[in-house]
């Protein structure tokens, strides 16, 4: 087993170390430092996510300061840095956001840098499932994804309560971990969601957004028009995340991108019709984009939000009917740990 990015050298120090001992260090020298102040509260989440590890290590360092006398437990709210006083008894304790903060890094755990491994296993997984839900219902095998991956059940687990926080996956009624089908009931679905949220978070978004940003947005649609009507699934993508991904994303509310990032089915089937099948004249998309873009660059947000309501409803339309086409292929190749049901 390896980690991507790190010499074979660091690799060695890296294992002979485990990882709850190198949060423990971290969190024990800020400490010291007065970096993390006395009464402040931390959470399991916030302090994984700042060293790019799992919740696991997380939780036995902070459990471990806990028997030292450094940390307060808190329950579901977390950690206190220090005792308990009168003041943070009455819950007035601030979580910590740890990534505002100029806190001293592991300089020589190179692990700290990289993605955690259940999130190199997560991309794989989540890419092989995507792929193969228009065609049927998979059953995801946890023990040979494991194999497959070389892989702890731990992080297999991890893997597989990601997907299923994001929506990509769920349990049968034995308590099979199960993928699929990506019908048109359930793009109807998402694209109900989808119409009220993405002009909703684009109005919030609009005042945010750099107008040297969208010109360069307009730039790429300017490329991609010169081109042609087809245009290559590369230059697709970029124009997708620009409009869907980029602009919604200058808004604040995590909860509303992180519920966009579930509904986008629709993205996928164009991106698998134009793999299996042939790439499409995208003519009445770029007009729509630019529809949008053309309102945002004149600082009309609720112009842009009816041109975005617009273009979902009508790429929702185009999409049901490649659906349809890629209904009738055969199954693309798939992982050794999805098998096909139905």
């Amino acid at each position: 087993m390896y980690s991507v990015g790190v010499a074979p050298a660091a690799m060695e120090k890296i294992e002979s170390r485990p990882y709850y001992l190198i949060v423990q260090d971290w969190l024990t020298e800020n400490i010291a430092r007065g970096t993390l102040q006395q009464g402040a509260r931390l959470t399991v989440a916030g302090v994984a996510q700042r060293l790019s590890v799992s919740r696991s290590p997380a939780i036995r360092a902070m459990d471990n300061l806990v028997e030292g006398g450094v940390l307060t437990p808190l329950g579901r709210a977390g950690y206190l840095v220090g005792p308990l006083s009168e003041h943070t008894a009455q819950g007035r304790a601030q979580v910590v956001n740890l990534f505002t903060l100029e806190v001293s890094l592991p300089k020589t755990d190179a692990a700290l840098n990289a993605p955690a491994e259940w999130e190199r296993v997560l991309a794989a997984v989540a890419d092989a499932v995507e792929t193969c839900i228009p065609f049927g219902i998979y059953q995801i095998s946890e023990s040979a994804m494991g194999e497959h991956f070389e892989v702890s059940r731990t992080v297999t687990r991890e893997v597989l309560a990601r997907l299923h926080e994001r929506g990509t996956i769920r349990k049968d009624r034995s308590s099979h971990w199960i993928a699929g089908p990506l019908s048109a009931r359930l793009l109807d679905e998402q694209h109900e969601v989808r119409r009220v949220l993405e002009p909703a978070a684009l109005l919030l978004a609009a005042p945010k957004l750099v107008r040297q940003v969208l010109d360069e947005m307009t730039g790429r649609l300017d490329a991609a028009e010169a081109v042609g009507p087809t245009i290559s699934t590369t230059m697709m993508n970029a124009l997708e995340a620009d409009l869907h991904d980029t602009c919604l994303a200058a808004q604040s509310n995590r909860r509303i991108t992180g519920s966009i990032a579930q509904v986008q089915g629709a993205r996928l089937i164009n991106r698998l019709f134009a793999t299996h099948v042939a790439q499409h004249d995208e003519s009445n998309l770029l007009s729509e984009h630019r529809l949008v873009l053309g309102h945002l660059r004149l600082g009309d947000a609720e112009g842009a939000a009816a041109s975005l309501r617009y273009h979902l409803d009508a790429d929702h339309n185009r999409t049901r009917e490649r659906l349809k086409v890629l209904s009738v292929f055969a199954d693309p190749a798939v992982a050794p740990y999805l098998i096909r049901m139905f």
